[in-house]
């Protein structure tokens, strides 16, 4: 297998590389270097794994391993300030960013293998997949609704930490809440093999939660369980639960992951109560419901001021408020001080980085925000949020190619979930690429309309499907549907945002402007996102929008 990157070609069966035909002289480290790349095109190597891989790591440091990198970015023509080829993640490692194409032999057709595409993933020999799905409130209240939810997200979020498990992210999972679908059907959407299911009885101080284990090809029972505890033991259940699951698929864990499945958040069952209702209103993605969110994470923390979790998900609340529902400084701080907090708790916890992440975004200090994402996808492969936030960073940032590769990433993860294709559709829109852009928004709209069958009244899968409609050439149903969205508003800054996106697209620029405005004047604040929206891209020399936009520095 040949390969080929802007003005280079490797051929490894020759053992030679050329620039612009012209064969290099380059080390036999730092060819060695280059081909873990080119196996690995857009994938985050550590320096450990390059040091281990080329080296054997003996009697060799990182600063031999970054002068190999420093000689084969010269050979390459390639600079590490401004890297076209070679991208350094500090702290971390080294990623292949160029657009690598493959071929069986110098002169067969060379097929395109995009670096946007996610990193290779072990076998399906070696790596299990697995849904959780939401388990049923068997309470007869909805109240418990969140309590039951947030047992089966306890659970999903311990899986997630395995990189045995392909784990289904929590968007996708849930989706399938309520409808009774068939276990087939789900798992091929899902593109899983095994399917947790369960139910939760709360009442009073007691708990009961059964759960089974399927095999989705055999329909096979692989395990299952049914605990009657008091409600204290709720963490136990959760951690016997994760460890019955890792036990009937057979996965060997080293220490360290079974520690981290072991790990207790807090021990503070009404503190953990709080958290679950907090995330259930995080959620909800409106300007009421932040304010719920805010308030119930206080709460758990003021329980326990050592929960991790729960001062991540306070950091979050506030950088949402900040961004899309009430633009202030105060809110930062406290994203700021709560993210700080999360680290401090839980300095190994991917999602407290991911949090820190967000935090130092809206603080604008991007660089350190993109080192604590990296870290993040590090400790967690399976963390949604880490790749699909950071996704959104770089497009704020108008990094599309990397941000391209995180929302594919993020959609492998959340194959149900229609926000990662939207964005992607985006990204490919201001990289020229048409063609992907046109297949992405396509199934976009399958998704969206999917969430619309199961609800009518959501609001964001209207605005996110009316700008899909507007690019897609659709006029009617996109102005149709912004005008659902925006009938549904009660004064929300996301939904006159994404409505003016819609407006904009169609070219009706006075609307669109207004509708900004309007948003603005709600509390949108995130400047960065306008300004490389590819969906305003036609109002960037309008004067309004600039003013606007200089309103909001």
């Amino acid at each position: 297998m040949d390969y080929a990157f802007g003005d280079i070609r490797v051929e490894p069966t020759a053992h030679r590389v050329l620039r612009n035909g012209h064969e290099l002289d380059l080390e036999p480290k730092a060819y060695a270097v280059l081909l873990q790349f080119l196996t690995r095109p857009g994938e985050l190597i550590q320096h450990d794994d390059l040091l281990e891989r080329v080296w054997g790591h003996k009697y060799v440091t990182a600063a031999t391993l970054s002068r190999v990198i420093s000689q084969l970015r010269q050979k390459l023509g390639d600079e590490a300030a401004e890297p076209h080829y070679i991208q350094t993640v500090h702290g971390l490692g080294y990623r292949l960013i160029a657009s690598v194409a493959a071929g069986p032999t110098p002169d067969a057709a060379v097929a395109k293998v995009d670096t946007t595409a996610a990193p290779p993933r072990l076998p399906d020999r070696d790596r299990h997949s697995i849904a959780v799905l939401p388990f049923v409130n068997m309470s007869g209240e909805l109240e418990n609704e969140y309590f039951s939810d947030g047992i089966a997200e306890e659970i999903l979020s311990l899986l997630t930490k395995l990189p045995q498990l392909k784990v289904s992210s929590r968007t996708s999972s849930f989706f399938f809440k309520g409808k009774g679908a068939d276990l087939q059907m789900i798992a091929a959407k899902l593109d899983v093999g095994t399917v947790l299911e369960g139910s939760v009885r709360r009442a009073g101080n007691r708990v009961r939660i059964a759960v089974q284990l399927i095999d989705v090809a055999s329909d096979a029972n692989l395990w299952a369980e049914t605990y009657d505890r008091e409600l204290r033991d709720v963490f136990a259940i959760q951690d016997d639960i994760a460890q019955s699951i890792v036990d009937a698929l057979k996965v060997t864990l080293s220490p360290k992951e079974r520690r981290a499945i072991q790990y207790v958040a807090t021990a503070d069952v009404q503190a953990y109560d709080d958290y679950l209702r907090g995330r259930r209103y995080f959620y909800a993605w409106n300007r009421r419901d932040s304010l719920r969110a805010i308030a119930m994470y206080e709460r758990a923390i003021a329980r326990d001021p050592k929960y991790a979790a729960a001062w991540a998900g306070l950091s979050d609340a506030y950088v949402m408020r900040h961004r899309f529902l009430d633009a202030n400084p105060e809110h930062v701080a406290r994203a700021m001080e709560a993210s700080e907090r999360a680290l401090q708790m839980d300095p190994d916890s991917a999602e407290a980085h991911a949090s820190r992440g967000l935090a130092l975004y809206v603080s604008k200090r991007f660089k350190q925000a993109e080192r604590e994402f990296e870290t993040a996808m590090m400790l967690n492969p399976n963390l949604l949020e880490a790749y699909f936030l950071y996704g959104m960073i770089c497009s704020s940032l108008g990094h599309f190619q990397k941000a391209a590769w995180l929302y594919l990433r993020a959609a492998e993860v959340s194959p149900a979930d229609y926000l990662p294709l939207v964005y992607l559709s985006q990204a490919y829109s201001e990289m020229g690429r048409k063609e992907d852009e046109r297949k992405s928004r396509h199934r976009a709209i399958e998704l969206i309309e999917r969430a619309l069958s199961v609800n009518p009244d959501d609001a964001r899968a209207r605005y996110m499907g009316a700008a899909n409609f507007a690019a897609m050439g659709d006029r009617n149903k996109a102005v149709e549907w912004a005008n659902l969205a925006l009938r549904s508003s009660e004064d929300e800054p996301m939904v006159y945002y994404n409505a003016a996106c819609t407006f904009a697209v169609l070219g009706e620029h006075d609307r669109a402007v207004d509708l900004l405005e309007r948003a603005v004047q709600l509390g949108w604040g995130d400047r960065a996102w306008m300004a490389n929206d590819s969906d305003l891209a036609s109002l960037r020399d309008k004067p309004r929008f600039q003013e606007l936009l200089s309103s909001l520095n």
